[in-house]
């Protein structure tokens, strides 16, 4: 007797849908260039300036720009085909890739800077496209554990990333590094032209407008349903994401050594790729949902220890416990893709993505100054009670 795909699926049901793995292949590549890039280019601006301003403003150019995308581009993913569009998104990263190398090794970094803004403004459009295809590659719970994929390998890929990048970085310096990152986005127009497959889009077909995205979010986050699972998102994300900004901080605070500041690093990442690979592949799909608060409340729950400043081992496996509460997003997966009206599929993951990417802007805004009034503990803590605080109000319209 077969068993429904939304009863069971496994990761290999997944990856055997036609044009996932080319997919899934193209956006893990590019994750992994992005972070050698914005690793090796930081370096490259802080030898050449000795300031820690232009070094975090170079880290910022990888990020900050995608807002200004993120308002505009996203709707395009939903008129035009979703293979040409992420191939020449890695097309466009190959080549800025290669020409920051060649600034880097000129040391030009206002121009440097500029070419990190331009591929990291485009990245929404790119974003968007991905998850467009996803939604036609994949029905059912196949949706929602090849989405959780997604998250995990993102994490593994920023791990990595870095990883890899301070190896490379070491051994053959920071030109080798940017070379690698240009190399990963040059892979991805190979994979994506031969495996990614040709699928017209599924959207409007009338001209499209600058402010149209802008129009279409507001009309996306005027529907109940889809408000409430974005501000569900959005707010522990960007709240975890002040506690992220403060590992390094915290670990100076406590006298810890090099291993202990990696582990406060890369302790909500880990945990994060544990979570969402546990709740995607072994809950069942009713459980995921029933998980959803119990998630977000695990993730409040664990930081407010920190306040009274653990060791830095402690701190991280409260954090890795914090990190693993993100996986309630996997139990909202379905229920967004759902909501989200036809042929405007694209422009609602284009939402999700900004929401995303400006609370993690915002949210170490509002964790630093907590943390020079206070200590990064009590800062984190505060972070933690202020997704308690909003965990009723978030979760409310579930009930």
């Amino acid at each position: 007797m077969s068993i429904p795909v939304a009863e069971r699926t496994t990761y290999r049901e997944v990856f055997s849908a036609p044009g996932f793995a080319a997919l899934f292949a193209t956006s893990t590549l590019t994750v992994l260039g992005i972070s050698l890039q914005i690793l090796a280019f930081s370096v490259v601006v802080f030898e050449a300036t000795g300031s820690s301003t232009w070094s975090s403003a170079a880290f910022a150019a990888g990020f900050l720009p995608g807002v200004v995308g993120g308002l505009l581009l996203p709707s395009l993913a939903d008129r035009w085909p979703a293979r040409p569009l992420i191939v020449a998104g890695s097309e466009v990263r190959l080549l800025l890739g290669l020409l920051l190398a060649v600034l880097a090794a000129r040391s030009s970094v206002a121009a440097g800077i500029v070419v990190v803004a331009l591929g990291a403004l485009l990245h929404p459009l790119v974003s968007a496209a991905q998850s467009a295809l996803l939604l036609r590659l994949l029905e059912g719970d196949r949706y929602v554990l090849g989405r959780s994929s997604f998250t995990v390998t993102s994490m593994v890929a920023q791990l990595a990333g870095l990883a890899v990048g301070g190896l490379v970085l070491q051994a053959l310096g920071t030109f080798a590094v940017l070379v690698l990152a240009a190399g990963m986005h040059g892979v991805a127009v190979l994979v994506g032209v031969l495996g990614l497959p040709s699928i017209p889009p599924s959207g409007l077909r009338e001209a499209w407008s600058p402010g149209e995205t802008l129009r279409g979010y507001r009309e996306l986050f005027g529907s109940r349903p889809i408000r409430s699972l974005l501000l569900l998102w959005w707010t522990p994300f960007a709240l975890l994401a002040g506690v992220e900004s403060l590992a390094v901080s915290y670990a100076g605070h406590a006298g810890a050594g090099g291993l202990a500041t990696a582990a406060l690093m890369g302790a909500t990442p880990f945990g994060a790729m544990v979570g969402t690979f546990v709740v995607g592949r072994v809950c069942r799909p009713a459980t995921r949902e029933w998980l959803v608060p119990v998630l977000v409340v695990v993730l409040g729950a664990s930081l407010l220890p920190l306040a009274a400043a653990p060791g830095p081992w402690a701190a991280a496996l409260l954090m890795t416990v914090a990190g693993a509460g993100l996986a309630f997003e996997v139990g909202g997966q379905a229920a967004f893709r759902d909501a989200l009206p036809p042929g405007r599929q694209a422009l609602g993951f284009g939402l999700l993505g900004l929401g995303m990417m400006t609370g993690q802007g915002l949210g170490p805004l509002l964790a630093g100054p907590l943390a020079d009034l206070s200590s990064p503990g009590v800062a984190s803590a505060v972070m933690g009670l202020l997704v308690l605080l909003a965990a009723p109000v978030l979760l409310a319209p579930r009930r």
